[in-house]
């Protein structure tokens, strides 16, 4: 009898770890689908409702034809929009105030890419795309309708890495969304763990060029994303949505 009651409360607790491994908010994560890169970086992604997303922001040094982004160095222009030069910079992982406890690598907060970039239509992986202003807020709607109503940035940031007038999120479903700051009109990374800044494929073309604005999706120190128009001439990170 004795035994009986053991292999009860065995079952039992396997069931309820089993419920509780359903509810894990990481369980989106897909290990089995990964998406590579013309330069070889590997991708895990994420299914969030209808939706599948790279885990990481964009690495790429090549466009997906093969030719390669020209790494922006001082002195050249990064917001030279004549001369349409596709560009791109690491984002800054210098840890000036004691964020983090480890040396971060040169790329861990992903590539950051000019506007001829972006506009090549050539920078995401064969079956993924730059994401629209739409995609994004398909993604909001999601977390507001599956109980992060008014907390959805802090449910995208990750949960650590950012400065204390930032605050962490909570990195609720996984999705991680990493302080990679913004490139400025004259080639500077900015903000670096303060912000965090994607790039759309929303431009306003009825403007002259000099005067377009791009739509960024930005998780900074509210608990909702922010959706601004800034100049062409601001870089950004990508992070890949599936097709």
């Amino acid at each position: 009898m004795k035994s009986l009651k053991k292999f009860k409360i065995l079952v039992f607790t396997l069931l309820i770890f089993a419920a509780c491994s359903d509810d894990d908010p990481n369980s989106n994560q897909n290990p089995e689908l990964t998406v590579t890169d013309i330069d070889g970086n590997v991708y895990n992604t994420i299914t969030v409702g209808n939706q599948v997303w790279m885990l990481e922001n964009l690495k790429t040094t090549t466009l997906n034809d093969g030719t390669p982004i020209t790494l922006h160095v001082n002195g050249m222009d990064w917001g030279d929009l004549p001369n349409e030069v596709p560009q791109y910079i690491w984002a800054d992982t210098s840890d000036l105030n004691n964020v983090v406890d480890e040396e971060l690598p040169f790329d861990f907060y992903g590539a950051m890419y000019n506007h001829w970039t972006i506009e090549s239509g050539k920078l995401a992986p064969e079956g993924w795309r730059i994401p629209t202003r739409a995609d994004f807020e398909e993604l909001e709607n999601y977390l507001s309708e599956n109980g992060f109503e008014n907390q959805e940035a802090t449910a995208l940031k990750s949960s650590n890495g950012w400065l204390p007038s930032s605050g962490n999120g909570t990195n609720a479903i996984g999705f991680n969304g990493l302080p990679n700051g913004y490139i400025n009109a004259f080639g500077g990374p900015t903000l670096g763990q303060g912000i965090c800044t994607w790039a759309t494929t929303n431009v306003n073309t009825d403007l002259p060029i000099g005067s377009r604005t791009r739509v960024m999706v930005q998780l900074f120190d509210t608990e909702s994303i922010l959706y601004s128009d800034n100049s062409i001439r601001i870089g950004g990170g990508i992070r890949c949505i599936k097709e």
